[in-house]
């Protein structure tokens, strides 16, 4: 039986099974929601920074995980035009007056506007922080791949290459309620940003509505 391993992003075999990846891990339970985070946290990277994207191959090709991510969250906001030239406009419409739909859920048209602006990052409008740790990153895994160590090799290799790349640090967002994920990441040196993100509405540091923001210095 073939040994998973990591390889580097390869846009011509990994895009399918790179969005599979995405879709059955993802907690957006909005079909909508979903499929315009596709965008948002999966396609973007691959198409945009597919240097800095690695996933994990069980021996047939076929990608059962991944870490994608960039080394400078800056440029890869000034480049997001080139995504948003290959989104679908009538499966997500802009967030403009034309196409307002009063029905709309808030959270559908927070991601569109994040969408069609480049949104990227929770520390995008803090300059300070974000030359501090300009890289970020997403990593998902199927479940039945999950618990067997690729997660930390997934991310040494990922943060050794944005290092290499000149990144002095790495930020990443999620679900503040994701026990399971904080542990993992409390494991692997990444602490809650100790700035406040909201402009105080939360209370606390670290949190943008329902997410947290995770650092690691890589100096």
């Amino acid at each position: 039986m073939a040994q998973p391993f990591i390889r580097p992003y390869n846009p011509t075999m990994d895009w399918d099974d790179c969005l599979n990846i995405y879709f059955t891990t993802s907690n957006i339970e909005n079909g909508h929601a979903n499929m315009i985070g596709s965008y948002l946290y999966c396609k973007a990277y691959l198409l945009l920074s597919p240097n800095t994207c690695f996933v994990l191959d069980p021996g047939n090709g076929h990608a059962v995980g991944y870490i994608i991510g960039t080394h400078d969250t800056n440029h890869l906001a000034q480049r997001w035009q080139a995504m948003v030239s290959v989104i679908d406009p009538k499966l997500v419409p802009p967030p403009d007056a034309e196409h307002q739909d009063p029905n709309e859920l808030p959270m559908i048209k927070d991601m569109k506007i994040a969408l069609y602006s480049g949104h990227c990052s929770m520390l995008q409008s803090n300059e300070e922080l974000l030359q501090k740790y300009p890289a970020h990153l997403h990593i998902d895994i199927l479940p039945e791949f999950q618990g067997k160590g690729y997660g930390p090799s997934l991310m040494e290799v990922f943060l050794a290459k944005v290092k290499e790349l000149g990144a002095t640090g790495v930020h990443l967002g999620m679900l503040r309620t994701n026990d399971g994920a904080r542990r993992f990441y409390d494991r692997l040196g990444y602490s809650l940003c100790d700035q406040v993100l909201d402009s105080g509405k939360s209370g606390e540091v670290g949190r943008e509505g329902d997410a947290i923001c995770l650092v690691k210095s890589l100096s």
